[in-house]
């Protein structure tokens, strides 16, 4: 059985943020990273992009660290019993160390399930937890193993990954397919190829997904106008923007403000 300790979704920092635990934690950390961040592995920093999972074991050495504003994740804190001891081993699962994975969406869907239902009073709320985290983790080592090895020995892709994270760590910045593809050194339509080829998703998703998440962000933890948010975001007016937010959150900005707050009421209460 897998249990839940503690868990946040989509967690957003406003300013720089520094985790640095030598003695590490008493049970296991899962981090699915959104924006990017730095990692010190055996004395070494690195550079982690979007869409990286870390999984530190119990106990193991925890340092990393994001500079700037907005650094997002999902983080989860679990134990494993009974007969799942040894799962990770069982599905072939590297921990305390960087996992870049294509499909971080796929995994995200499955950590709000898991904090929703953690922060729920339902009467099999922990055997829901259980069967989440088993889909979870086995989707992260579906990817990590059955994810092509192609795309990374193209010569390409290297810097097609650079523009991936600046796209997602700067998603409020203007960006076109031919300025993209001209800082790739390739046309446009080789970019589009490789870019699905490589990621799973287009250009412009990935674009999109960045500034709503940014645009939820603040929905939540501030009080600026639609339109003001709009433009903060990256787009040219408020009218483009409450279509795409509609399209990818089913609300409008406004409902989902105010659904937030009614949420953030009833766990005060």
């Amino acid at each position: 059985m897998i249990t839940v300790n503690i868990c946040g979704y989509d967690s957003m920092h406003k300013g720089p943020m520094d985790i640095h635990r030598p003695n590490g934690f008493d049970d296991y950390l899962l981090l699915l990273i959104k924006s990017g961040c730095c990692l010190e592995n055996q004395g070494q920093i690195s550079e982690l992009s979007p869409g990286t999972v870390l999984l530190f074991t119990p106990h193991s050495y925890v340092h990393y660290f994001h500079e700037e504003p907005h650094y997002n994740d999902d983080w989860i804190h679990f134990e494993l019993h009974d007969g799942d001891e040894n799962l990770l081993q069982q599905i072939s699962l590297p921990t305390n160390q960087p996992l870049a994975l294509p499909h971080m969406d796929a995994l995200t869907e499955y950590s709000r399930m898991v904090v929703a239902e953690k922060l729920s009073s339902h009467p099999y709320g922990q055997a829901v937890v259980d069967s989440l985290m088993h889909a979870l983790l086995y989707s992260i080592a579906n990817q990590l193993h059955t994810h092509s090895s192609h795309g990374k020995d193209n010569r390409y892709f290297a810097a097609l990954y650079k523009i991936r994270t600046q796209l997602i760590n700067s998603p409020f910045q203007m960006y076109s397919a031919g300025a993209l593809a001209a800082k790739a050194g390739i046309s446009v339509s080789h970019f589009l190829h490789l870019y699905k080829e490589f990621f799973g998703t287009t250009y412009k998703q990935d674009m999109i997904a960045a500034r709503i998440r940014l645009a939820c962000y603040y929905l939540r933890t501030s009080d600026m106008s639609v339109d003001a948010l709009a433009l903060f975001c990256g787009y040219e007016n408020g009218t483009h923007f409450m279509r795409q937010f509609k399209q990818a959150t089913g609300m409008t900005p406004s409902q989902y403000r105010n659904r937030h707050q009614r949420e953030e009421n009833q766990f005060k209460t």
